[in-house]
């Protein structure tokens, strides 16, 4: 039962990871050829909007966070089936830690689906709380836990920076590394959770 958690779980990380990066590859396909003015259609994600609102993009507005864009709830989803796994198995290095990262991405979707503008941030939330659980753990190396607090992190100090109006070139540089730190970490912590697979089968 532990194995099929962790393929599922590492499946689901990864599957992120991918869906993160085709976006982060819409974009940059998008701003560099002309004409083409925001927006990078099915893949685009509520970081990513943020990231065009800082660096002043044009063709994008503030209202462009609200309304349930379905690959927000999807990407929420996979966290939470990514942290389920984590909770299976950091459990024993902090069992409240890795509940409450657990229960973040779940919630975050209840939200979103109520508000239609709040509760994204729940994946950045339980990035950072089982990252934190991953430092006290020998199952994940120190690199693979900072990455994800140094995402974590990043990625916040966007989110809650960004404003109506606002443009900072300092939140999109956040943005941006914590963005490609996120796909890193995504699938560092879905490779693992794979070859905890292996070890717990030998």
């Amino acid at each position: 039962m532990t194995r099929r958690i962790y393929k599922l779980a590492g499946a689901a990380g990864l599957l992120a990871s991918g869906l993160f990066l085709l976006g982060g590859i819409g974009l940059l396909q998008a701003r560099l050829q002309p004409g083409i003015a925001g927006g990078t259609g099915i893949l685009d994600n509520w970081l990513l909007v943020l990231l065009q609102l800082n660096a002043g993009f044009s063709g994008i507005g503030f209202d462009a966070l609200t309304g349930l864009n379905p690959l927000d709830l999807v990407l929420l989803f996979l966290m939470g089936l990514l942290c389920f796994g984590l909770y299976v198995a950091l459990k024993s290095t902090s069992r409240i830690g890795s509940l409450i990262a657990l229960v973040q991405p779940f919630l975050g979707i209840l939200i979103l689906c109520v508000t239609q503008s709040a509760g994204r941030s729940a994946l950045m939330g339980a990035m950072l709380v089982i990252s934190l659980v991953m430092l006290r753990s020998i199952l994940f190396s120190k690199p693979v836990a900072f990455t994800g607090l140094a995402a974590a992190l990043l990625l916040l100090m966007g989110d809650m920076g960004t404003t109506p109006g606002s443009r900072s070139l300092l939140l999109a540089a956040c943005l941006g590394a914590g963005y490609l730190l996120l796909i890193i970490w995504l699938s560092l912590a879905g490779r693992r959770l794979f070859q905890l697979v292996r070890k717990e089968a030998s």
